[in-house]
C-alpha cells in the first residue's frame, strides 16, 4: 500500500512539476517578446499558474477521451458499430430525476444503460429495480462516487465489488460494465475489472449536462450536432460537482426526448451497451457501404 502511494505521488508530482516548468519557460518567452519595459515578477508566476492549470487540464481530457497508450481494454466508443449509438446516465438512481428519465425513455421507446452509484442502489432500491424492469442496463458507478486514483488499493476493490453485491442483490442482475466516477482510471481498476469479468466503459461524447449553465437547448444542441454511429454519450441522473446528489438534472430531463428524436431523424440508432458491443462486423458493412 505505501509503495502505491509512493508510485502514485511521485507520477502526480512529475505531472505537476513538469507542467511548472514548462509554464514558467513560456512565461518567461512571452515577456521577452512583449515590448514592454519592465514586466512584473507578479506577472511571471499568475502567468505560469495559469498555463500550468490550462496544461494539466488538457492532460486530463486527453486522459479521459483517449488514453495513453494501448488501451484496447477500454470502451470509449465503437467505430465498427454502424448507425448504433448509446444512451448512458451516471451517479442514480435518484428518486427525483430517474423516473422522469424512464418515462421519457418509454415514452420514446429507447433504452439506456445506467451507471449506478451502490450507496443510492441501497437507498432507492425500487427505483433501481424499475429500472431492469424496463428493459434498461445497470452498471458499475462505485459505491460512493470516489475518486479513483485517490483511493488506496483495499478502498478501491471494496467500493466496487460492495456495488457488484449490491446491484445482484436488489435488481438480481450482475453489472457487466464498470465506469469511474468523472472518467478517472489507474491501472488498478483496469486489473480490478479484468478479474471482476466487467468491461471498463468511458465515454466519446459528454451532453456536459453538469454544467452550470447548462439548459436544455444547449445540451439537446450538443448531443445532437456532434453524435455520429458508434458513439457512447454521457448524462446524468444524479449527482453534483462536489457530493453524490444535490445537483438540478431538470435540463437533462427535458432535453432527453428532443435528443432522442434528433438521433433518430440523423438515421441512429439507440440501443444498449449488449446490443452494441456484439453488432455484427457483417451488418456494419452492409450499413456502411
Amino acid at each position: 500500500m505505501l509503495i502505491d502511494l509512493f508510485v502514485r505521488g511521485l507520477i502526480m508530482m512529475i505531472f505537476v512539476s513538469g507542467s511548472v516548468v514548462i509554464s514558467y519557460y513560456t512565461t518567461r518567452v512571452f515577456a521577452f517578446l512583449i515590448p514592454v519595459a519592465k514586466i512584473s515578477e507578479l506577472f511571471l508566476w499568475s502567468g505560469t499558474v495559469v498555463i500550468s492549470a490550462g496544461l494539466l487540464m488538457g492532460i486530463a481530457y486527453y486522459y479521459v477521451y483517449h488514453g495513453f497508450g494501448l488501451q484496447t481494454d477500454i470502451i470509449r466508443r465503437k467505430p465498427s458499430a454502424g448507425n448504433k449509438v448509446v444512451l448512458t446516465f451516471d451517479d442514480g438512481p435518484s428518486e427525483v430525476y430517474t423516473p422522469d428519465v424512464l418515462k421519457v425513455l418509454a415514452e420514446k421507446g429507447a433504452r439506456a444503460t445506467f451507471f449506478m452509484v451502490g450507496s443510492h442502489v441501497e437507498k432507492y432500491p425500487e427505483i433501481a429495480k424499475k429500472v431492469i424492469e424496463e428493459g434498461h442496463e445497470v452498471g458499475n458507478h462505485t459505491y460512493g462516487h470516489i475518486t479513483v486514483p485517490n483511493s488506496p488499493p483495499p478502498q478501491l476493490a471494496a467500493q466496487i465489488m460492495r456495488t457488484n453485491l449490491v446491484i445482484l442483490q436488489i435488481t438480481g442482475i450482475y453489472p457487466q460494465y464498470l465506469r469511474p466516477p468523472r472518467g478517472l482510471y489507474d491501472m488498478r481498476m483496469r486489473r480490478i475489472a479484468k478479474l471482476l469479468g466487467q468491461e471498463l466503459v468511458l465515454w466519446s461524447l459528454s451532453s456536459q449536462d453538469w454544467h452550470s449553465r447548462a439548459n436544455k437547448a444547449s445540451i439537446t444542441r450538443r448531443v445532437v450536432e456532434r453524435a455520429a454511429g458508434g458513439d457512447i454519450i454521457l448524462f446524468h441522473d444524479s449527482g453534483s460537482l462536489l457530493n453524490s446528489e444535490g445537483a438540478n438534472r431538470k435540463p437533462t430531463v427535458e432535453a432527453l426526448g428532443p435528443i432522442i428524436d434528433g438521433l433518430r431523424a440523423k438515421g441512429l440508432e439507440i440501443t444498449t451497451m449488449q446490443e452494441f458491443m456484439d453488432y455484427p462486423p457483417e451488418q456494419t458493412r452492409r450499413l456502411s457501404s
